[in-house]
């Protein structure tokens, strides 16, 4: 009379349950062996014919080993890409300048653009060149056909006019603090 799948697996774990335990904590450590066992006899209630296996002391020995392979490679994955040294949240600093650094910048930035306006527009374009995109002044001299020294004393001047404004803006947010 074949025994029912609820009956195989009572007697299966009645008679093998202590020595899976202990092979399971043989391979992963007595920490993880429950769960491996756990897990081996739920991957026997979903074989469709637990009843057809010959052997069933013997799968169930397989499905432990072939998981401490599993659960081994997750760990070596784990802890290649976990880090050694935890840090805390609230020790992590942003290499982003925050709100109020922005909103001075801001300020700055437009009290400059202010005071370059007053310049004539070449002199805003050179300095536009140079500060915002980067370009050098042997570059500005090549690309607006001058002399490598009428773009250094555009930029010159054109800073110059922005000085007072920077001071300005940092008297008086200074005084604000």
């Amino acid at each position: 009379m074949p025994q029912s799948k609820h009956d195989l697996l009572n007697n299966l774990f009645h008679y093998h349950s202590k020595e899976l335990l202990a092979f399971a904590g043989c391979r992963v450590g007595d920490f993880a062996a429950e769960d491996l066992v756990q897990e081996t006899y739920l991957r026997l209630l979903q074989h469709p014919e637990p009843s057809s296996i010959n052997n069933p002391r013997a799968y169930l020995y397989k499905i432990i080993a072939n998981l401490g392979f599993d659960h081994h490679r997750k760990e070596n994955v784990r802890s290649k890409y976990a880090e050694t040294d935890e840090v805390e949240l609230d020790e992590l600093v942003s290499p982003l300048p925050g709100p109020e650094a922005l909103m001075e910048g801001e300020i700055l930035f437009r009290n400059c653009l202010t005071a370059l306006k007053t310049l004539p527009e070449v002199y805003l374009h050179i300095f536009l060149l140079s500060r915002v995109n980067g370009l050098t002044h042997n570059e500005i001299a090549t690309n607006l056909q001058l002399s490598r020294q009428t773009v250094e004393r555009y930029c010159s001047k054109a800073l110059s006019q922005c000085f007072p404004h920077a001071r300005q803006n940092r008297d008086s947010s200074s005084e604000n603090r």
